[in-house]
């Protein structure tokens, strides 16, 4: 298993120093662009696109590599609480990701996780123990000028804050309780130029939990999904949808972005790994998710000073796939930046209707944590970005996830991504 780890990270660490190598040889001209994140969504930049720099200079005669890598490095000390840490709790993560072109508008989107093999929820120090891989996207894209096809391994474009949400922990913490992640998808969205009244993407996708071997994890001993355990989504088929209306640009509001989504996740079956149990028929529901989002992006305050908020409601009817188990997520954030230093601050609060379940359905929640009908999350970060692009961040978060209880965390990040074009 180590052995494993050691030829992970030395297959990062080949890449990027081969990359590194080959943009400064081959490609001194065209200026990277930011890389496309897990939903296939753009970070906005005044740079020239890779895309729009090879087309210009006739460069197609191979495919284009653009991308980017980095490693970060975690520690975190839980000091009070039902999860408080004995020692700290210390662990890695890198990544590989870009798109390889093979004409101007087709391109393959990959994004290849890296992490130590204790993750973030067990107590100890593992930031290079028995390290573990896994794609977090491996997709066929098709971009035009006024729209764009999907199809792979990929997440769903589902919320803003799973992608912006300030904090140490903000994204993580959005991903885990609604993203739409590790699916298989066929999708498209049309985009609409609506000159003053802004830029509009409608985006449909039919998806289902990614069974296959790209659900894997390389390096440990978890296999792919199985199907057999059923649950949202997991149904084999293409039976599962999402709909969403994405825009910005908008010349009232220049900086505003917001989204409107929903997503439809199929239960046919559930099989309860707790208590090793299919769950009766009766108590299954489809998932259904529903999301308003809207944020400011660098909103300039004065004095230097660019503030970017962001607020966000989901509601999830169906949670888990469970008949009548409904949550409500009310999140938002503030993200302050000045020169090199960055501020983020973030709340969350989700309720559920734990208490008014009857005692057949808490049997069979999937998860022991729901034990309340309120949980809340709140955490600031500062962060400062040296000039050789290792950022560091100290991060305080304060929880009651678990009934009766709150847990203090403190947590100390270093970050170097470092991109790339070949």
């Amino acid at each position: 298993m180590k052995n494993n780890a050691l030829h992970i990270l030395s297959l990062a660490l080949f890449v990027t120093f081969f990359s590194c190598n080959a943009a400064s040889q081959t490609t001194p001209q065209v200026s990277v662009s930011p890389v496309s994140t897990s939903n296939g969504k753009s970070n906005e930049s005044t740079q020239t696109s890779i895309k729009e720099a090879v087309i210009e200079d006739k460069l197609f005669d191979r495919p284009i590599f653009e991308g980017k890598a980095g490693i970060s490095l975690f520690t975190e000390d839980t000091i009070s609480g039902k999860t408080a840490n004995t020692p700290q709790n210390s662990y890695a993560k890198g990544y590989v990701l870009g798109n390889l072109y093979f004409t101007p508008d087709l391109y393959l989107s990959a994004n290849l996780r890296l992490q130590s093999s204790k993750g973030d929820s067990t107590t100890g120090n593992y930031y290079f123990d028995e390290g573990s891989a896994f794609w977090a996207e491996l997709a066929i894209r098709y971009d035009a000028d006024n729209y764009s096809l999907v199809a792979g391994h990929a997440s769903v474009n589902y919320s803003l804050s799973r992608d912006y949400l300030a904090g140490l922990w903000g994204t993580s913490y959005a991903k885990k309780e609604y993203g739409v992640d590790g699916m298989m998808v066929l999708g498209g969205s049309y985009k609409i130029d609506a000159g003053a009244y802004g830029n509009h993407a409608i985006s449909g996708t039919a998806f289902m939990v990614d069974t296959s071997g790209l659900s894997d994890t390389y390096g440990t001993s978890n296999d792919p999904t199985p199907l057999s355990i059923g649950g949202p989504a997991n149904t084999g088929k293409f039976n599962n949808f999402a709909i969403a209306l994405d825009g910005l640009n908008i010349a009232a509001l220049p900086k505003f972005r917001y989204q409107i989504a929903t997503v439809r996740l199929t239960t046919e079956s559930l099989y309860n790994t707790y208590t090793n149990t299919q769950v009766p028929s009766q108590y299954l529901a489809n998932e259904q998710r529903y999301v308003a989002a809207g944020m400011f992006n660098k909103l300039d305050i004065g004095s230097g000073i660019k503030l970017s908020p962001l607020l966000e409601y989901n509601r999830v009817l169906n949670s888990g796939g469970i008949a009548g188990f409904n949550k409500s997520y009310y999140v938002g954030s503030l993200l302050f930046g000045y020169k090199q230093w960055s501020l983020g601050i973030s709340g969350s609060l989700w309720d559920a209707d734990w208490s008014n379940q009857p005692t057949g359905v808490k049997r069979i929640l999937p998860s022991n944590a729901y034990t309340s009908d309120r949980w809340n999350q709140e955490q600031v970060a500062i962060g400062y970005s040296f000039d050789n692009g290792i950022k560091a961040t100290v991060a305080y978060k304060k929880e009651n996830q678990y009934a009766g209880t709150t847990s203090q965390t403190i947590g100390v990040n270093l970050k170097y991504d470092l991109p790339f074009a070949f």
